[in-house]
This record gives C-alpha cells, sequence and structure tokens, in this order.
C-alpha cells in the first residue's frame, strides 16, 4: 500500500518539514468497516424513524513487521503517523486512492528487535 503524506513531526534525517512524501508499505491487516451515526425512533404503534447524521467508512491498518533495515523503516513509519496523528490528511493507495485522517492513536508493537504499526484510518 502506498501512502502519500506531508511531513509534520518526529522528521527522519534529511527530510524537511511541510514536504510530501511516500512510502509504500505492506500490510498484516486492511480491513474495511463502515460506521454509521444516527437515532432511531420507535413510536406507539410500532413505525419507525431513523436519522442518520454521519456515514463513515474506516479501515484498519496492520503493518507486517518492520525494522531499521526494511522499507520502509521505523523513522519513516514514525514520521508519517506522527506528521498525521492531530487529523492531518494523508493518501492511501490500495486498489483506489482513498483520502484519510488517523481516527485513533496508533500502536507500536516491539517484538525482538521488529515492531508491527497497528491504527485506524476514517475514510474522508
Amino acid at each position: 500500500m502506498i501512502i502519500d503524506y506531508t511531513a509534520k513531526r518526529s522528521l527522519k534525517t534529511g527530510h524537511i518539514v511541510d514536504t510530501a512524501y511516500q512510502i509504500d508499505v505492506d500490510l498484516n491487516q486492511f480491513d474495511r468497516g463502515a460506521y454509521t451515526k444516527g437515532s432511531q425512533q420507535e413510536a406507539i404503534s410500532g413505525n419507525t424513524v431513523t436519522i442518520v447524521q454521519a456515514r463513515q467508512k474506516k479501515y484498519s491498518i496492520t503493518t507486517v513487521l518492520i525494522d531499521s533495515s526494511t522499507t520502509p523503516d521505523i523513522d519513516d513509519m514514525r514520521e508519517f503517523l506522527d506528521s498525521v496523528m492531530s487529523g492531518e490528511t494523508f493518501q492511501i493507495d490500495s486498489e483506489n486512492f482513498i483520502l484519510a485522517s488517523i481516527s485513533s492513536p496508533y500502536s507500536e508493537t516491539r517484538n525482538e528487535g521488529y515492531f508491527r504499526y497497528s491504527f485506524t484510518a476514517r475514510q474522508l
């Protein structure tokens, strides 16, 4: 999966703030889910009315194990995730282009010198 983002924080050596970068990430998980926010009212007669206020698509994303010698490396992933963690947008190119933002904090799990990154992206 290719990710396009603008570097903002935790810059990798040689990278410049507010510059667009692209990383190609191998994934262990890329699951799509739908989320609907709204309410449902039921009358005494049993009839119901549903009011939908928002519909969103979310993607649960987990990388394969990454270390300092893989491409992208740990510094690439930290730069990307820290740069978009405050709601900044990024683009995912899986089968179609998806404009997204992080919808929850990301996790960095250590496993014998390797790291696995997990995050949820909300399609905009």
